[in-house]
């Protein structure tokens, strides 16, 4: 369970990030035209068109469905082992974000930080702070895992016909 995470990490995986989820999510879908404009920060934004709109759609889907997937795992798994390789894979999945990200702004969009708009923050901001927490809680750096109930090992009771 979400317990056996030191509280750092557990806020962060169990409030934060299904909650900036769920704004990822309420964006694509209450506003898909502005979502997908500002994807790239620019002075004067392209219009979205039909197909960029069913993207933002898709793509809003997907976060809801992210953060339901991880609310769902958090609070029904007691083995750490199982949330360590969730947060692995959503490691591999935060540098594929940032890359994607990087590579669709360029290089002087990209590192010219000032000029990110929100969301470039949410995109880029956000992710590498969670990247960086799963990192510094897969190294160790918020201390061990809590003991919780699938680390209690049950007595073994010996025959007494023996």
């Amino acid at each position: 369970m979400a317990a056996a995470l030191p509280q750092f990490p557990r806020v962060v995986f169990t409030i934060l990030e299904p909650m900036s989820l769920v704004a990822g999510f309420l964006g694509a879908v209450y506003d898909p035209a502005w979502f997908v404009a500002q994807q790239i920060p620019q002075e004067k934004p392209l219009v979205a068109s039909e197909n960029s709109i069913v993207l933002a759609h898709q793509l809003g889907n997907m976060y809801l469905g992210m953060c339901l997937v991880g609310l769902s795992l958090f609070w029904s798994t007691s083995e750490i082992k199982v949330i360590r390789s969730y947060l692995i894979a959503l490691l591999i999945a935060d540098a594929g974000h940032v890359g994607f990200t990087w590579y669709g702004m360029g290089s002087e969009r990209f590192f010219d930080v000032s000029g990110w708009n929100a969301m470039a923050w949410g995109n880029l901001g956000a992710t590498l702070f969670l990247a960086f927490t799963r990192i510094a809680y897969l190294s160790g750096i918020f201390g061990p895992d809590n003991a919780g109930p699938a680390s209690i090992k049950p007595s073994k009771k010996k025959n007494k016909a023996n």
